[in-house]
């Protein structure tokens, strides 16, 4: 939940103001007055050397410089183009490109897939580069002749895939169970078909309902059952001392997770994850589920309007997937979310509350954690409460609280206010202190900040990363160093390298594959861009919220990853991933993703 806008700049506190402080525009409203007065500035802005300094665009009246109320880049860009998949016809069957003509069950006659091999090698397109991630890892890529980087693997003269290499000691003890489904088939045709057998009953609609299922369990408990089992033992994570990556929305994939584990993160958890998507077997929310063994402590979060499905969603985690704790989003501020009661709207309901705590406590054997803001609206923080009402009945079983600095309408459109944070955390207006670890989250973009928010007392030593480490995936090695790192131009085009890598491994190396990763590399540029070099700056740290002036970098490729034209990221994908296709477009999902300026969110071809 902590990407689902980029920060906007500081408003006022408009107290008449009937607009959310979610969607204020970020031009200042003044009240009238017979002697007007300067209005501060909008938005912190970074200082810069001179020497990299660039003059300012021009900008005339009616330009797009300055975009009006209504123009404003806020939320997220719907309707984005899509890669058009070809018809399975035109496809040669995988089966067929991995193993030969003779490997698919269906046969040539049957099968959906073309079986036309003479074809498909006559048109075969130039690979994207001589070496293939996959087959590099594993020791056999089962792409085959799909594989855009299949020339180590595939027999020139014959089209053969090449076979495992057991003997080159290349792969990785344990990389097996990565490429592994966690899902089951079977299992998830139950899913499907609604006839798993889950322990908890699902949610009734009516009262009646209500009333015949309470009868009927009251009629197959003994007298004995009477009397509730003690909750078993749970280990707890221990978060203090280590840098923990939050859950980010489509950022936060296992390829990134991977990188952030290189720079020193000691705790990962996985995407936002529906639950009801979870329950119903669908393989792309599953596939948020999924752990890298370099995850050591690795947790996954779900998020529900109801504690049933929350409760079965648990079952199948404990079942299936393996993981340290889990975490339940109270904090997604999205409409999409909210409006079902799910994400930040479980803080108006502590009732409902209490009944997942409940569930999740009483099903899983790992510890869970709950995620969210301080509160709906920023005049009425309830998080406080919540956690007290949490702690009295989670009976040893949660490991942490998870509180960002702002509250569901305010978005970014302020700093996180970590004032409330120590004071939750010392006990809110003299209650107690709880006894569970509160873990701080929001803007912290340098060592200094962390250890300003430490010095506060009371928190977790745990330092969380959402934003901050998406633009330096190096934040990390930062803070557990305590200094700033002037990364090169050439260090960071590693790392993105380090991630096409990753995401061929995950999402393949076939076509698709390749668009895939090639997507996720463009929408996490959308936030690298911004970040300024620190040899560039004149003023150290950067703040996360601050905005720079127009500069350049200390070379040409540094000047580039500093662009917030989509064209120049689409560049660089370019540099590791081959050209795109003539038709190629991109659109950020995150519109205010470039400071409120409306370049970054055009769309961009290739």
């Amino acid at each position: 939940d902590a990407l689902l806008s980029a920060p906007r700049a500081e408003v006022q506190d408009l107290s008449t103001s009937s607009q959310d402080p979610g969607i204020a525009d970020t031009a200042e409203v003044v009240a009238p007055s017979e002697t007007p007065t300067p209005a501060p500035p909008r938005i912190a802005e970074a200082v810069i050397k001179a020497e990299y300094l660039l003059p300012p665009p021009s900008t005339s009246a009616g330009s797009d410089a300055a975009p009006a109320p209504s123009a404003q880049t806020k939320g997220r860009n719907k309707k984005r183009p899509r890669d058009e998949r070809p018809k399975p016809a035109d496809q040669l069957c995988r089966a067929v490109a991995s193993r030969g003509p003779t490997a698919c069950p269906f046969g040539a006659e049957k099968c959906r897939f073309s079986h036309d091999l003479a074809s498909f090698l006559a048109t075969r397109p130039e690979d994207l580069g001589p070496e293939c991630p996959v087959f590099k890892q594993f020791g056999r890529c089962n792409f085959g002749l799909l594989c855009r980087f299949g020339s180590c693997h595939i027999d020139p003269t014959t089209g053969a895939n090449l076979p495992l290499l057991e003997e080159a000691g290349i792969r990785e003890p344990g990389l097996g169970s990565e490429r592994t489904a966690l899902l089951p088939k079977n299992v998830q045709i139950q899913l499907r078909k609604n006839t798993f057998p889950f322990k908890c009953p699902r949610r009734t609609n009516t009262p009646a309902d209500a009333l015949a299922a309470a009868a009927a369990e009251a009629a197959d408990r003994g007298e004995d059952d009477l009397t509730p089992l003690p909750p078993k033992p749970v280990k707890l994570v221990d978060f203090s001392n280590k840098v923990y990556i939050a859950p980010l929305t489509t950022v936060g994939n296992l390829p990134f997770r991977r990188v952030m584990k290189r720079f020193g993160a000691d705790i990962t958890c996985g995407e936002m994850a529906m639950a009801q998507n979870i329950l119903s077997g669908q393989p792309s929310e599953w596939a948020l589920l999924k752990r890298h063994p370099s995850e050591d402590i690795f947790g996954v979060q779900i998020a529900s309007p109801h504690a049933d499905q929350l409760t079965r969603c648990s079952e199948l985690i404990e079942q299936f997937v393996k993981v340290d704790f889990v975490d339940v989003n109270m904090g997604c501020p999205i409409d999409l979310v909210c409006n079902v009661g799910a994400g930040a709207a479980l803080m108006q309901r502590p009732n409902k509350v209490k009944q997942i705590v409940r569930g999740l406590t009483a099903t899983l054997s790992c510890p869970i954690t709950l995620k969210m803001r301080t509160g709906w609206n920023e005049r009425h923080p309830m998080a406080h409460n919540l956690m007290r009402t949490a702690e009295e009945l989670g009976q040893g079983r949660i490991a942490a609280f998870m509180l960002h600095g702002r509250s569901r309408l305010q978005r970014y459109s302020k700093l996180a206010d970590w004032s409330y944070i120590g004071e939750v955390a010392k006990g809110f207006e003299g209650a107690p202190a709880p006894s569970i670890p509160i873990i701080g989250n929001g803007d912290i973009f340098s060592h200094t900040e962390w250890e300003e928010h430490k010095a506060m007392g009371g928190i977790s030593t745990c330092c969380m990363l959402a934003r901050g480490a998406l633009i330096k995936p190096w934040l990390p090695t930062e803070i557990k160093e305590r200094r700033a790192w002037d990364i090169s131009a050439s260090e960071r085009l590693d790392i993105l390298r380090d991630f096409v890598s990753f995401g061929l491994e995950h999402w393949g190396s076939d076509q698709q594959g390749v668009n895939t990763t090639r997507r996720f590399l463009l929408e996490w540029l959308s936030f690298l861009y911004r970040y300024i070099p620190v040899g560039v700056l004149e003023v150290t740290p950067q703040h996360l919220n601050d905005r720079p002036p127009p500069f350049c970098g200390r070379s040409d490729l540094e000047t580039k990853m500093a662009s917030k034209d989509c064209k120049d990221w689409i560049h660089l994908s370019e540099m590791l991933l081959g050209p795109v296709p003539p038709d190629f477009s991109f659109l950020p999902k995150h519109k205010a993703n470039s400071y409120g300026s409306a370049s970054s969110t055009t769309q961009a071809e290739g």
